[in-house]
């Protein structure tokens, strides 16, 4: 078990980066034509006359002076006043040893595209993402301002390793190639890399080193990560989530907590052991957010099973939680998308309705925050409400006529969470399902009605 660990959030960071496109010339080597090649290795040993060069290889002298022509047009080889063919300066320099083979220097011109994080300006070979889904880390604005020079400089010496690690792809050539002469450094578009952190705990629900950002090597990147995360991990919600958790005592949550502590390492032990913990009556315990690869699966082949049954299922009712941590990943949409396209068996879409917080209708600042984490595909099924239900802590997926979803999105200021800790529980009870919807369906109302709910968030006035 010393290896164990389990994801207890799935949240991306965005790291600052830019597109450059960078031109150089490289100088590498290359042997010459294999005729040429041999004329210029006799010749290294000793001049010679066309005669003697013609009958080493087996040509007539026509052919041989239409070979040592070019030659002399090329400044590699010349006739002396003693009738015999030398070897110039510069054909000399092809030769390490009297022996060898010769090899022509060559001065090429190349243009690539490299994208470098502007933390630390290492080059990142995965593809930029354009998608906002996520934590966005902040560049300094000494390095926005002069990337440019920055990664002029930081290309020369990571050129070898760009070779080596298939980065730079240049001409195949003899021996290793050089930059002969840097030109243009040109920052092309601003983009963000994505990296999913490794949110982990171990057996004993510690919390587990984020190793991710190992591979980057950058000290400023990690301490820009962990800086982000502790902004957005703020004070402690164990009192209300326990106050809100009176009226859904048949999940019995309440006893992952205890005198203001949430006791993670018992909520780990019956999440992995749910035959095991009678109190659980059923419910399905999991740690994590809904939309992590193995919850998700979970909660939608459960709806998928309820739909193959012919069960008569209209709505799926979503309230998410004021968690600043919520939605930060590309799972999150693909969640979305699963239950937006589900459908009953007469081929009638299921209607998702996903409400999240914000303080009036007028609430801007929420309203671009979540553009930030919703994909614009999406945004039709998402509807503000008045923020503050369940103090923001719970988030509740209803399935109609059939099982709800509760998650707490827990804050210990005392534990060593990087984020939230999200827990949650599946019960297919049935009254529990039918008041959840009542529920939603009261805050769906109009207004005028006492409903809270302002309607479709992403107006095309917006």
């Amino acid at each position: 078990m010393s290896n164990y660990s389990i994801p207890y959030h799935d949240v991306d960071i965005l790291i600052p980066a830019q597109k450059f496109e960078i031109k150089f010339s490289y100088t590498s080597s290359q042997m010459p034509k294999f005729i040429d090649s041999m004329i210029m290795r006799l010749l290294r040993i000793s001049p010679m006359s066309v005669k003697n060069i013609a009958n080493f290889l087996g040509m007539n002298q026509r052919e041989s002076r239409i070979v040592l022509d070019q030659l002399i047009t090329n400044n590699e080889i010349e006739l002396k006043q003693d009738g015999l063919f030398h070897l110039t300066n510069k054909s000399m320099k092809y030769f390490t040893t009297v022996d060898s083979i010769p090899k022509v220097a060559s001065i090429l011109e190349h243009t690539h595209g490299l994208v470098y994080e502007l933390t630390n300006f290492n080059y990142i070979a995965q593809n930029p993402d354009t998608n906002m889904y996520g934590l966005k880390l902040i560049a300094s604005s000494e390095h926005a301002a002069n990337s440019e020079s920055i990664v002029r400089d930081r290309f020369q010496k990571q050129f070898y390793q760009l070779i080596e690690d298939d980065i730079i792809t240049l001409k195949k050539m003899d021996g290793r190639p050089a930059i002969y002469k840097m030109g243009t450094v040109k920052k092309v578009r601003e983009c963000t890399v994505r990296k999913s952190l490794d949110l982990n705990i171990d057996a004993q629900a510690d919390p587990q080193p984020i190793k991710v950002l190992d591979s980057i090597m950058s000290d400023e990147l990690k301490d820009k990560t962990y800086q982000v995360l502790g902004q957005s991990k703020k004070g402690n919600n164990i009192r209300d989530i326990v106050k809100n958790l009176e009226g859904f005592e048949q999940l019995n949550l309440h006893q992952y907590f205890k005198d203001s502590r949430f006791l993670a390492s018992v909520a780990l032990f019956d999440s992995l052991n749910p035959m095991g913990n009678e109190a659980n009556n059923g419910n399905h315990l999991f740690i994590g957010p809904c939309y992590s690869q193995g919850n998700s699966k979970l909660i939608l082949n459960k709806i998928k099973d309820i739909l193959a049954k012919n069960h008569p299922v209209q709505n799926i009712y979503w309230l998410a939680p004021d968690d600043a941590f919520w939605g930060k990943s590309l799972r999150f949409n693909t969640f979305v998308n699963a239950l937006g396209q589900l459908k009953n068996k007469q081929n009638d879409e299921i209607q998702l309705k996903c409400f999240l917080p914000m303080s009036d209708e007028r609430d801007r600042v929420s309203l671009q925050n979540y553009r930030k984490i919703i994909a614009k595909e999406h945004q039709k099924y998402f509807y503000g409400i008045k923020e503050g239900l369940l103090d923001g802590n719970c988030e509740i997926i209803a399935v109609e006529n059939e099982f709800v979803v509760i998650i707490l999105h827990v804050l210990d200021s005392e534990a060593d969470y990087l984020t939230s800790f999200p827990i949650g529980s599946i019960s297919d009870d049935k009254s529990l399902a039918k008041s959840m919807v009542s529920l939603f369906e009261a805050w769906q109302r109009p207004r005028d009605e006492n409903g809270i709910s302002f309607g479709s968030m992403f107006k095309k006035s917006n």
